[in-house]
């Protein structure tokens, strides 16, 4: 099995599944960072929409990248929405500068910036390495998957909760 390609997917899948748990926290955040990138009169539910399927490729990719390591057709598609995330960090970094890129919801205060391009750069090169050949050892069993997933569920709601949390703790603090 290649190590550092088994290494850099579940690295890749891990980020996935906490980027995705925040923003679904956080999903009204999120929405205001894509209305950025839409036309002007893009109707609020078709920017909602957009947001859930962001947030629903990210959680669906990252867990079965995870739970199912030797499903090498992921590699690519999860390689190219890496490849997306460059696109639009660089496009915020050139039309939004400064702006919240949202891109773990509340989570974190990101801004679009050169080192935001940096870090979804480094994503892609890691997505890139995930695409190396992980061998026959790279299949799990049944149960093996099904902890996997189960821990995946885990981390998304963890981090669902933490955004949830510092989001209200935010609040509870602007209050007083």
């Amino acid at each position: 099995m290649n190590q550092t390609a088994a290494a850099a997917k579940a690295c890749v899948a891990v980020i996935l599944l906490v980027a995705g748990g925040a923003k679904l926290a956080d999903l009204s955040g999120f929405s205001a960072t894509l209305r950025l990138f839409l036309p002007r009169k893009t109707p609020h539910l078709a920017i909602r929409g957009s947001a859930v399927g962001v947030v629903a490729a990210e959680l669906v990719l990252g867990g079965a990248s995870l739970c199912w390591p030797g499903g090498r057709w992921l590699n690519p598609v999860i390689l190219a929405l890496t490849c997306a995330f460059v696109i639009v960090t660089a496009a915020g970094f050139a039309i939004f500068r400064g702006r919240s890129c949202r891109c773990f919801g509340a989570l974190s205060s990101k801004k679009f910036d050169l080192l935001s391009i940096a870090r979804s750069g480094v994503l892609v090169v890691a997505a890139g390495l995930a695409t190396g050949r992980l061998g026959p050892t790279a299949a799990l069993s049944d149960l093996d998957s099904a902890l996997l997933a189960m821990a995946s569920a885990l981390l998304v709601l963890a981090t669902f909760t933490a955004v949830r949390a510092l989001d209200a703790s935010a609040t509870n603090l602007g209050r007083t």
